[in-house]
């Protein structure tokens, strides 16, 4: 193989779930006559397995080993971390990964171990990695063909330039300098005409649970937002939906796949799109099921969308309400939120949806003005309508003069002051303290815990929509995950049935 990816989707709870941009660029260099394997999984397989499945791929011809970064810094409960290795020494990296390709870097020493995903230009990876390849404004498909073409035939390489990785111990210490490649010198990649399958040397089992990507970017730029492609418009970056029938038909043959992770950052973003994909999705020969991100605020403005989202098999939605308070919502930029949000979720839940499409309702604490009392009766509101699930998180921005993590700059982190935010030495949130007239980064934090206390409590957090197709691939029942609460679904019995599916996977990547 010309390239190996290794790949492993971590996040919210352990799941059979995988991250699509390595399966993206794999299919992508396939197409452009290289030769490429995704390994996924890689955070719950054994140093030794990671070793010999890449073994079982590495030929004369390998150029490439792709470690795609994106979920792999990111511990069970959704936050970036450092992961304790058994010496006691610290590593953004899990130590069966980055270990097993310290091995292999001394076995073949001609091999590239490249970074990609998410901030990975400044991550620390003990000297292994010789490249980072990421774009936060263009497609990475164009850069890793370029990069590779650069390997192999000795043409102009992508754009780059050179940058330090930085110990996550000493924060502000430069370990070793590598390239960064960011821009492709010639721009080929259309989503428009991406004609993405997964193939069956993807090892997907049957019937799993598989990401959906239609759009990149999101039309909409919230205030502590940190992701790229913001304020796109409406229309740009979308997939043709011929080309994401012919996927789902593909998945639906060969794996009999019928449910999805849309990824899209705003899967309802405009009305055309809503109905193009209700059309595609009634001439399938079968009918499918998708959890994705939802702006509640648009279902309000175009209600005919909420019927569209149901009839096309929405069976979970993701509303980012983040705030309730009339001041703290239109400072983040959704202003929607603290006028309207309180009355019409109630609305889309039990009259519109029936009840029957259940919603994860994110929350923020931090915000300036609002209270942890106000956030204390966001809570007894969601308790008193009788909605699905909600989750509250800590605020999370960084000072810009001192993070390495974060390339793109959220507004607030961009302009601070005029938000109402200053940055401090707050230790206990990796350096990058931050505090307005109404909270702290630690208080912030530290709110979590009687949030967390009485969600439980009260029995208010259901499985997450990401999860539940997950969790029905995992052969539990819709209505069960529906009504059993979150803290106990995670038991002797889900562990076994997880531990099963990756040694299922695992046999059948080796047996390709």
């Amino acid at each position: 193989m010309n390239v190996i990816f290794w790949n492993s989707l971590n996040g919210i709870r352990d799941l059979i779930s995988r991250y699509v941009g390595p399966y993206k660029l794999n299919h992508w260099i396939k197409k452009h006559g290289y030769t490429g394997q995704v390994i996924d999984f890689i955070q719950y397989l054994t140093e030794e397995e990671i070793y010999l499945a890449t073994k079982k791929f590495i030929t004369t011809d390998t150029l490439v080993i792709g470690v795609s970064s994106t979920f792999i810094t990111y511990n069970n409960n959704g936050e970036s971390t450092a992961f304790t290795w058994k010496d006691g020494s610290k590593n953004v990296f899990p130590e069966n990964i980055l270990k097993t390709a310290m091995k292999i870097k001394l076995e073949y020493p001609n091999i590239k171990f490249v970074l990609g995903g998410y901030a990975s230009e400044h991550m620390y990876g003990r000297g292994v990695f010789d490249a980072t390849v990421m774009s936060y404004t263009e497609a990475s498909e164009d850069i890793f063909l370029e990069y590779l073409n650069f390997l192999k035939k000795g043409t102009e390489p992508p754009f780059s330039k050179i940058i330090f990785s930085y110990s996550h111990v000493a924060p502000s210490t430069p370990v070793k300098s590598r390239t960064y490649y960011y821009q492709a010198r010639n721009k080929v990649y259309n989503i428009e005409h991406d004609d993405f399958r997964f193939s069956k040397e993807d090892a997907v089992l049957f019937g799993e649970t598989l990401p959906l990507d239609i759009s990149r970017g999101c039309i909409f730029a919230c205030r502590f937002c940190q992701y790229p492609h913001l304020g796109k418009g409406k229309l740009d970056y979308t997939r043709g939906m011929e080309y994401i029938k012919e996927e789902l038909i593909s998945n639906y043959e060969l794996f009999g796949t019928t449910r999805y992770m849309i990824i899209d950052d705003t899967f309802n973003d405009t009305v055309t799109k809503m109905e193009s994909f209700l059309t595609m999705t009634n001439s399938l020969p079968f009918k499918i099921e998708y959890a994705a991100y939802i702006r509640a605020d648009l279902i309000d403005r175009f209600p005919d969308t909420a019927y569209m989202l149901k009839e096309s098999g929405l069976w979970g939605a993701f509303h980012g309400i983040e705030s309730l308070h009339p001041y703290a919502s239109n400072l983040v930029g959704k202003a929607w939120s603290g006028k309207k949000a309180r009355d019409f979720i109630p609305k889309l839940y039990h009259d519109m949806w029936e009840g029957k499409i259940p919603q994860l309702l994110s929350f923020i604490s931090g915000l300036p003005k609002e209270t942890p009392e106000d956030i204390m009766n966001t809570l007894k509101w969601h308790k008193e309508n009788n909605l699905y699930s909600i989750v509250v998180g800590a605020l999370g921005i960084n000072n810009p003069n001192k993070s390495n993590r974060h390339t793109i700059r959220s507004e607030f982190e961009k302009n601070a002051e005029k938000y109402g935010f200053k940055f401090n030495e707050d230790t206990s949130w990796n350096s990058n303290g931050w505090e307005n007239e109404t909270w702290t980064s630690k208080s912030a934090k530290d709110f979590l815990v009687p949030v967390f206390k009485y969600l439980n409590d009260n029995n208010l957090r259901r499985a997450s929509p990401w999860a539940v197709g997950n969790l029905q691939f995992l052969g539990y029942d819709k209505e069960y995950l529906f009504n059993t609460p979150v803290q106990n679904i995670d038991n002797p019995d889900y562990r076994s049935r997880l531990y099963n599916k990756y040694r299922e996977y695992y046999n059948l990547l080796m047996s390709l």
